[in-house]
């Protein structure tokens, strides 16, 4: 049931390239775009049936697939005379290479319960919610009193999965979310194919990312599946923008470009940033130097203007909400230090460094500096190194800033870029060599022998790539949020060891975190997402609850007090974790131990 439900979560994409995908495209590009238009048309669905106040259930969904599938075949039988073009061998290599970087990244995935570290305790929340709803909810209610504005493409793909395959939500973000992370690669070939105009380069970007790069195989650390939809989509709207600058330009783009715009505006609005800045840089190199000519100019223009503003006026409804209820401050700043000695003891360069890393890692900004310098010197890509280099003037820790935006968002992206200079700078060096030594396949074996070896090199690490510190459901925890959802009162409400997060909001610092978004029980930090709220003296109130919860060791005067103010009747600790531990407990009265079990424990405040 998964791999049909996977197959049924393409058939949007699938209908979309028999009517107005290219036959004579590199195979694998079509591959890439059907799964970016799937995504979008997803979204939209949701956003459309939001708009009109309804809900589907399973039925409705399998009716409206079902319409897709008959437009597809329809499709077939009309263009079954341009079927022949298409490179069915390059397809078959790339689909077998593209199972095997899907393997790859469910082995990173296997020793995972639950989705890691904090934000999948948001999203697990919104998909349930959006399950129970039958589609976008306007709150988060009964959960949270916390209205829905979020980037939600992630969650209603998700949604639709789990609904169709069957699977647990946990198991179904684990598994989708490590298959988008491997379509990233499909969609830095289909970047690179468009820059480069070779599928050379373009597959030694997509193995670099699939195999040897950090990320973005280490958001499963992070539970970063918004962010990876985002970067499925984002290199697939650039690369639709530089095909429709071509003469002469393909306007069945137009459309196509539309969709994948609003796909990336709703599915993370890091990623719809980064393409608004490259559309920005784009229209610059294209339009300046025809300025002489300029309706000429904006001729040439038009298709990327029509499809940009059509992607963003469908995902307009959903952004007008964002921005009712958005707290967020927005704009260009800068964070510079007093001194130069500021600069050179600021722990956040190490940070940032980390982030780049690992020393294999390191090493690849080299070849993609020298590539990057290289390009700009022959005035061949501009527009993308350009972009290139705003990403990364924004990545370090004292330069400009872009709100709400911090350093870090633009040092876990920086891969994208890097290894397309990277395979360009190959690419070029494999070239001189084979005029050099008149041998033609030299390029092609030096990024071959380039990409095996930083592979082997990244191997050990990227076999255990994900964050022991960011595991936070262990086999104890599991079974003991089982039993919670079992034997506890739905009205249950649970203490739990907190830490200090971001934004001055507090976590939960072990499975307790999972109690609201898993066993449906609420819990003194209600996963971070309260930070959502309009309300905010419900924000203070949490706040200042977890951060009394973080400081408190045993049943004190402040610990009875906030059980008392938090009206909490439960007591969800694992031993080892956090402040409060069961030695502490054990002569608290009107405190009982009535689960524990493999270093968990629930205790019941008799008093409440």
């Amino acid at each position: 049931m998964t791999v049909l439900a996977m197959i049924l979560l393409l058939l949007p994409g699938l209908a979309w390239w028999v009517w107005l995908g290219k036959r004579n495209q590199d195979p694998l590009v079509s591959f890439a775009q059907i799964i970016g238009i799937s995504l979008a048309f997803i979204s939209l669905l949701a956003e459309l049936i939001f708009l009109l106040g309804g809900s589907l259930c399973l039925a409705d969904i399998l009716g409206i697939l079902t319409i897709v599938l008959v437009l597809g075949i329809a499709g077939l039988i009309k263009n079954n005379h341009k079927l022949g073009k298409v490179n069915i061998p390059q397809l078959l290599i790339g689909l077998f290479v593209f199972g095997l970087v899907i393997a790859w990244r469910l082995y990173q995935a296997k020793d995972l319960l639950l989705p890691n570290w904090v934000d999948s305790q948001h999203h697990f929340l919104i998909i349930r919610t959006i399950l129970d709803n039958g589609g976008l909810p306007e709150t988060l209610s009964p959960a949270l009193d916390v209205p829905f504005f979020y980037h939600y493409g992630f969650h209603a793909v998700t949604a639709l999965f789990t609904g169709l395959s069957g699977l647990e939500i946990g198991e179904a973000m684990l598994i989708l979310g490590q298959v988008l992370n491997a379509a990233v690669g499909l969609s830095i070939y289909a970047l690179g194919k468009e820059l480069w105009e070779d599928w050379r380069p373009a597959a030694c970007a997509a193995l670099l990312v699939s195999f040897a790069t950090r990320m973005p195989a280490y958001y499963l650390s992070w539970g970063r599946y918004t962010l990876t939809t985002g970067l499925v989509l984002l290199p697939l709207a650039m690369a639709m923008t530089l095909g429709l600058l071509r003469k002469p330009p393909d306007k069945k783009t137009v459309p196509t470009l539309a969709l994948l715009t609003a796909g990336v505006l709703l599915s993370h609005y890091f990623t719809a940033v980064l393409l608004a800045v490259f559309l920005v840089i784009l229209a610059f190199v294209y339009l300046i130097p025809r300025w002489k000519a300029p309706l000429t100019a904006l001729s040439g223009f038009s298709g990327v203007l029509m499809g940009t503003i059509s992607g963003l006026i469908l995902a307009s409804p959903w952004l007008v909400r964002v921005a009712e209820f958005s707290r967020a401050s927005t704009g260009i700043g800068a964070n510079f230090p007093d001194s130069f000695g500021t600069v050179l003891k600021s722990s956040q360069w190490d940070y940032i460094w980390q982030l780049l890393g690992p020393a294999s890692n390191h090493w690849l900004l080299i070849p993609a500096g020298i590539g990057l310098l290289w390009s700009m010197i022959k005035g061949k890509k501009i527009h993308f190194a350009l972009w290139t280099l705003i990403l990364g003037i924004f990545t370090l820790p004292w330069s400009l800033t872009l709100r709400p935006f911090r350093p870090d968002h633009f040092a876990i992206v920086l891969f994208l870029p890097i290894v397309l200079w990277v395979s360009w700078f190959l690419w070029q060096v494999g070239h001189q060599l084979e005029k050099l030594l008149k041998k033609r396949w030299l390029s092609a074996l030096l990024m071959f022998l380039v990409v095996t070896g930083w592979t082997v090199w990244s191997f050990p690490l990227s076999a255990d790539i994900v964050n022991s510190n960011t595991v936070f459901v262990t086999e104890s925890d599991l079974e003991a949020l089982d039993w919670v959802a079992e034997n506890t009162p739905p009205d249950a409400r649970f203490f739990i060891n907190t830490a200090f997060w971001l934004n001055n909001t507090y976590r939960g610092v072990d499975g307790g975190g999972w109690l609201l978004p898993y066993a449906e029980r609420w819990s003194l930090v209600p996963t971070v997402f309260y930070g959502y709220s309009p309300n905010e003296d419900d924000i203070r109130e949490i706040r200042d609850w977890g951060e009394r919860a973080s400081q408190i060791t045993t049943c004190s005067e402040e610990f009875w007090a906030l059980v008392d103010e938090a009206d909490l009747g439960w007591i969800y600790i694992h031993e080892g974790v956090g402040s409060l531990q069961p030695d502490s407990l054990k002569n608290c009265n009107e405190i009982h131990q009535i689960y524990t079990r493999n270093s968990l424990c629930v205790y019941r405040i008799d008093s409440n």
